[in-house]
C-alpha cells in the first residue's frame, strides 16, 4: 500500500512539475504580446531620459558631494537617481502588471478551470513570478544601458550589494503584488488598486525628488519595499556611512509576511 501511494504521489509531483513548465511558457508568450512589454521594458527609461531633459542639471557633471555625503567628481549628476530608477521596473510588475493579470483571469473563469487541475496558487505565483522577475531585470538593464551611453556613469562600488537590494525588493513587492492578486475579481479592479498604491511607493523611492538620511522622507522610505530597495541599491553604487540593515530586514519581513498570507487568502473564483 504504501509503495502504491508513494507512486501515486510521484506521479503527481510530475503532473505538477511538466504542467508548471508548460504553464510558464504559455504565460510568458502572452506576455509579451501584452502591453506590459513597453511599461516594464522601456517606460524606466524613458521617464529617466525624461527627467533629464526637463531637468539640465542632472545632465552637469557633479563637482561635488551629491549623495549622502559621497562624492564622485566629473561623472553626471544623474547618477544620484539611476538606482531609484531601477525600482520602478519591479513596482510596475508587482502592481500593475501582476493584479491585473489575476484580475482577468479570474474574470473570464480561467482560474476556475485550473482549480479542477492539481495546480496549485503557489505555481501560479511562482509562474509569474519569475516571468516578472525576468522582464523587471531586463527593463533595469535596459536603463543602465541607455543611460551608460548617454551620460558619464559611476560604476557600482559593491555590484553584489545593488543585485541584492534589486532582488529582495522584487521578493517584497511581488508578495505584495501577490496579495492584491490574490483577491482582485476583475483586471480593471487589480489596475485601480495598483494605480492608488504605486505613486506613494515611486515617491519614497526618490524617482521624483532624492532624500538624505536624517530626513523624514528617507526614514519612511527605508521601510517600504520599493524606498528600501533604492536605498539597498544606492548603497551599492555609491557607498554610504551605516550598513542598511534596517533596509534589508523591512524587504525579508514584508516577504514573509505577505507571501503566505497571499496563498493563504487566493480564491480562484
Amino acid at each position: 500500500m504504501s509503495t502504491a501511494i508513494r507512486s501515486q504521489r510521484a506521479g503527481i509531483s510530475a503532473l505538477r512539475t511538466r504542467g508548471f513548465g508548460r504553464l510558464v511558457l504559455a504565460e510568458g508568450k502572452v506576455w509579451l504580446r501584452g502591453s506590459e512589454l513597453f511599461w516594464v521594458l522601456l517606460f524606466p527609461t524613458v521617464l529617466l531620459l525624461g527627467q533629464a531633459a526637463i531637468a539640465p542639471e542632472l545632465r552637469e557633471l557633479a563637482t561635488g558631494d551629491t549623495w549622502a555625503g559621497t562624492p564622485f567628481y566629473g561623472v553626471a549628476v544623474i547618477n544620484v537617481i539611476l538606482p531609484a530608477m531601477l525600482a520602478v521596473p519591479i513596482a510596475i510588475t508587482a502592481l500593475l502588471v501582476m493584479p491585473a493579470t489575476f484580475g482577468g483571469f479570474r474574470e473570464k473563469g480561467i482560474l476556475k478551470r485550473f482549480s479542477a487541475t492539481p495546480m496549485r496558487p503557489q505555481s501560479m505565483f511562482a509562474a509569474h513570478f519569475m516571468i516578472n522577475v525576468a522582464m523587471a531585470l531586463a527593463g533595469a538593464l535596459i536603463a543602465v544601458v541607455v543611460t551608460s551611453a548617454l551620460f558619464k556613469i559611476v560604476r557600482p562600488d559593491n555590484v553584489a550589494m545593488v543585485v541584492l537590494g534589486f532582488v529582495l525588493g522584487m521578493a517584497a513587492m511581488m508578495a505584495l503584488g501577490s496579495l492584491i492578486s490574490a483577491r482582485v475579481a476583475r483586471a480593471s479592479t487589480g489596475t485601480a488598486i495598483g494605480n492608488v498604491i504605486i505613486f506613494p511607493l515611486l515617491l519614497t523611492a526618490g524617482i521624483f525628488t532624492v532624500s538624505e538620511p536624517g530626513t523624514w522622507l528617507y526614514e519612511v522610505a527605508r521601510v517600504t519595499p520599493v524606498g528600501a530597495a533604492s536605498q539597498l541599491m544606492s548603497y551599492g553604487w555609491f557607498g554610504g556611512d551605516t550598513f542598511p540593515w534596517v533596509q534589508i530586514v523591512a524587504m525579508v519581513a514584508w516577504t514573509v509576511v505577505l507571501t503566505p498570507l497571499a496563498v493563504k487568502l487566493f480564491k480562484w473564483q
